[in-house]
């Protein structure tokens, strides 16, 4: 009735996806070539002949003959389906005893609950059904390592902020009904706000332009004190993505807002702070830049994802960085998107990530979390010292 491959043909995989509701990017074929430190399998089931779900596994050496699987928001299938987990689940359990791995371990695409800012429980689309899907799971011996709030305990960020472009029913809005969403004190920051100051907004395919992400993420590295990707990475990513992956960036026109400063009261010392700013860049000045990806779903529920950014360290009170979201957010409406996933937050709702992403009428997504599967009676030694090993190999996939 069942079989499987783990060679699944890129053709296959990439028409299973497209049409898969809430498809994620971490499971789409060419993440593979993103993360190529890591081996992978891209493996489909088959139920007589159909095939019914994919997954691509990342195989990671840990210690000397002992390797992990790792299925990143994964499988794609239907999880309420208890047959096609089981057979998906014995196969790739077959699979990774085979390849020496220890665990097999799964960061499915669902969550335990969606709900808003305040608490209130929204419109279901990631959380429905959770209770069968989690119980299916544990019926087949995956074992939950639990709830975590806190950024960095679990290989992928397990609270994640989602901006709606839909109402509660799922009907994706126009550009007026999203405005409407959003509270009056912050609709005030986006718009003719940042028109009448000289900011201009691009959204672009150009590869040769990453050298300016990569620019914007080594001021936010050295403010912050951490450390994000290289130029490669994010060329890797604009190759690997075309059509998906889009640089944002935002400008301003340093004349045009000396102009406005002048004409508007502006303090003395903001007008010489433009002067030098001429003075250093010419009229044109970059200030915020991100990388975001549309969808690879062309059916159900579609998310677009907006990952790295990266801010000037000067004119900040212009809040560039928020144009830069929104700009993204409307791109991921004109492109008929369901949500924007803004990305990770910690699970208290404290941090100042979430204070910025709050405002764009954000959902706090709490996904199921990461589920292990055993394979070896190495497993619960070897779990002990994971916290360890993760610190110390930095395997985080994002």
């Amino acid at each position: 009735m069942y079989t499987f491959t783990s060679d699944l043909n890129k053709t296959e995989y990439d028409n299973f996806v497209s049409n898969y509701s809430m498809s994620s990017l971490t499971q789409t074929y060419n993440w593979a070539n993103i993360k190529d430190n890591w081996g992978h399998f891209h493996c489909g089931l088959y139920k007589d002949n159909t095939l019914v779900g994919v997954c691509l596994i990342l195989v990671k050496k840990m210690i000397k003959g002992i390797n992990m699987f790792y299925v990143p928001r994964g499988y794609l299938l239907d999880f309420t389906n208890y047959l096609d987990l089981e057979a998906m689940t014995k196969f790739i359990k077959k699979l990774a005893k085979k390849n020496k791995a220890y665990v097999v371990k799964i960061d499915p695409n669902f969550a335990r609950r969606q709900y808003s800012f305040k608490g209130e429980e929204v419109c279901p689309d990631y959380s429905k059904d959770f209770e069968i899907k989690n119980t299916n799971l544990e019926k087949l011996g995956y074992k939950c390592t639990g709830i975590h709030k806190e950024m960095g305990k679990n290989m992928s960020p397990q609270y994640n902020m989602l901006a709606p472009i839909c109402d509660k029913n799922g009907k994706v809005l126009n550009l007026e009904e999203l405005l409407n969403t959003y509270k009056s004190k912050f609709k005030y920051y986006i718009g003719s706000f940042h028109e009448k100051r000289g900011i201009t907004f691009e959204i672009t395919d150009d590869i040769k332009k990453v050298p300016l992400l990569v620019k914007m993420l080594k001021e936010t590295e050295e403010k912050q004190g951490i450390s994000l990707r290289n130029e490669e990475y994010f060329t890797k990513m604009m190759e690997n993505y075309k059509g998906k992956a889009h640089l944002v960036f935002g400008y301003i026109n340093l004349n045009k807002y000396l102009e406005f400063l002048k004409n508007n009261n502006g303090k003395i010392e903001e007008i010489n702070e433009v002067n030098s700013l001429i003075k250093e860049n010419g009229e044109t000045m970059l200030l915020s830049a991100s990388i975001m990806f549309l969808p690879n779903n062309d059916v159900g529920v579609r998310t677009s994802e907006y990952l790295y950014a990266g801010n000037s360290n000067t004119l900040n009170k212009l809040r560039v960085s928020t144009g830069v979201v929104f700009e993204i957010i409307k791109y991921s409406l004109e492109n008929n998107c369901n949500y924007c996933n803004l990305g990770g937050i910690d699970g208290n709702l404290n941090d100042h990530l979430t204070n910025f992403k709050e405002k764009f009428n954000g959902i706090v997504l709490e996904f199921a979390g990461e589920y292990d599967l055993p394979t070896s009676i190495i497993y619960y030694p070897i779990k002990v010292m994971f916290p360890l090993l993760l610190k110390i190999n930095n395997k985080v996939v994002i």
